[in-house]
């Protein structure tokens, strides 16, 4: 019997090792060491339910809504979901469509909703909860492009006669079903233009990078020429960043200023009021550069690396790619200081970095994407990606090897099942996020894992490859894990063997277990991830070891 586990055991360890996968077309591709454990997080674009699922795609817990996503969904630190919603508005059609933002306890229930949504105005896309509890929400306003004349907007631009203004509205919740606006910011507030002097905000658009082009005019033609689809907020410098997809440029705006402060250009921590205070991607927008310096091509979620993590304070974002053809990661560093204050220019210099600080892209189909999608810096250094429409997620590290790889097998449609081939589209996704275990939402929670979401699924390859007479797993306990000159091994039976391989399948030590509590030395063990046997009836754990 003992040869049997044995056997086992060494089939298990080189399948990780040489990173087997199955052929599976749906849920968990891969999952090999040195991926960041965790519960990722995720919803499809015209289903009615969001997934919590664990790195073998198990469903640890749902949430189920009346509405389709509108599209971004996140876990709150006391376990809640917020998302939004899509409402059918005639009036306000465009991509990205919300109308209604919702949260749920962790147990389903509806706690809270607010309605956006009318004949000249919609939530977006995305939004961001606040540490106060209040909500970051994109907002858009139907106006006619009359209205724009007076300040400088060339009317024969576009042959529509209605134009999107773009803003960002904070809301407090109140009660069930309300809300009130505490404050508010209008991209149209900051705008200039240099194509007509007997108009206001006139300007050389080139001496005031703090301002918007009224006239300029990307990648759209019609109403909705900005495009603004993610929000981010970083707490230490009280700054929000936006992503405009049309005009392949991030901004990033104050947050301090009063309501009043923000329509102006004065006031607030930076002195700015709601101008731009940096803008990164394109800088023919602003009359310094040509489409040659040109970075971001349709670009999604921008960010700040979260603090804590590798990159902190770096800029991420999914380039999409769309005039290229070819999709990105990209992370550059802020030349913000320490108190957020961003270099002045020169004259017809351009907002920097000019160069990047990483990039990840591959030539797979399934990578490309031309709308939706996200990326996300993890707590070990690797980035959790997701590929919107072809609803395909990957973990890489900073060397480009891909650790995780799922397919969404949602779709707005029904669920798909194992082996089956996925159509482009059916089952996209427009973001993810990945939580680590000991994220204050699980604080209190027992996370069972479930079924994957799939039918007929296959995790034969997050599975370790077992004969049931001997395998039996129980809740063995491993800490610190990361470790640093010892670990422990409790719940554990006395007489067990214990063996330790490293990820070359070499066996670097070994002990016969002596009751509950077991302390093992790898003081001189190198940094590494490794694999622990516990060869009598128990279960195969990893190890990391800093």
């Amino acid at each position: 019997m003992f040869v049997q586990r044995l056997f086992f055991t060494t089939v298990y360890l080189f399948t990780i090792i040489f990173g087997l996968k199955s052929q599976n077309t749906l849920g968990t591709l891969r999952n090999d060491p040195g991926t960041y454990d965790g519960y990722t997080l995720f919803g499809s674009v015209g289903g009615f339910k969001h997934y919590l699922i664990d790195n073998c795609g198990s469903v640890v817990k749902d949430w189920t809504s009346n509405f389709p996503p509108g599209l971004a969904a996140y876990l709150d630190a006391d376990g809640s979901l917020y998302r939004s919603c899509r409402i059918l508005n005639q009036s306000m059609s465009m991509g990205g469509l919300g109308g209604r933002i919702e949260r749920y306890d962790w147990s389903g229930n509806l706690l809270w909703f607010y309605r956006i949504s009318g004949p000249d105005s919609t939530s977006h896309h995305d939004f961001h909860v606040l540490p106060n509890g209040n909500i970051l929400v994109l907002v858009v306003y139907l106006r006619p492009i009359s209205s724009l004349v007076p300040w400088g907007r060339n009317p024969s631009l576009t042959a529509d006669t209605m134009i999107f203004s773009e803003s960002v509205l904070e809301l407090r919740p109140i009660g069930q079903n309300s809300a009130q606006i505490v404050w508010r910011w209008n991209a149209l507030d900051h705008t200039i233009q240099d194509f007509d002097s007997t108009k206001t905000r006139y300007g050389q658009v080139a001496d005031h990078p703090e301002k918007m082009n009224i006239n300029y005019i990307g990648s759209s033609n019609n109403r909705d020429w900005m495009h603004i689809n993610s929000i981010d907020y970083r707490e230490d410098l009280d700054q929000i960043v936006l992503s405009f997809r049309h005009t392949n440029e991030i901004w990033v705006i104050d947050h301090s200023t009063t309501t009043q402060e923000a329509s102006g250009s004065s006031g607030g921590r930076y002195g700015k009021g709601g101008d731009i205070l940096y803008r990164w991607g394109n800088p023919s927008v602003y009359n310094r550069g040509t489409v040659a310096d040109q970075k971001l091509f349709g670009a999604h979620d921008a960010h700040w690396v979260a603090s804590g993590n590798p990159g902190a304070g770096n800029f991420l974002i999914f380039n999409n790619g769309d005039l290229t053809g070819t999709s990105s990661v990209l992370e550059w560093q802020s030349p913000a200081d320490a108190q957020g204050f961003y270099p002045g220019l020169l004259p017809n210099e351009q907002f920097g970095p000019d160069s990047i600080l990483w990039s990840y892209t591959n030539n797979s189909t399934l990578f490309y994407a031309n709308r939706l999608s996200s990326a996300q810096r993890l707590p070990n250094g690797n980035t959790l990606i997701c590929s919107g429409p072809n609803g395909y997620f990957l973990e890489v590290d900073t060397n480009g090897q891909i650790f995780w790889e799922y397919r969404n097998p949602a779709t707005g449609t029904g669920i798909l099942t194992q082996g089956q081939v996925v159509n482009l589209g059916i089952n996209s996704v427009f973001a993810i996020n990945r939580y680590s275990p000991n994220d204050s939402a699980f604080i209190g929670r027992t996370l069972i894992a479930g079924a994957p979401v799939e039918l007929n699924p296959d995790q034969s390859n997050c599975q370790l490859t077992t004969n049931l007479d001997y395998y039996q797993p129980t809740a063995v306990k491993i800490y610190p894990n990361p470790a640093g000159t010892f670990f422990q091994l409790d719940e554990i039976p006395e007489g067990n063997l214990v063996q330790i391989f490293n990820l070359q399948g070499q066996l670097i030590q070994q002990v016969e277990t002596k009751g509950n509590n077991n302390q093992i030395d790898c003081s001189t063990w190198p940094a590494g991830i490794y694999l622990i046997s516990i060869q009598n009836g128990i279960q195969t754990l990893k190890i990391v070891k800093e």
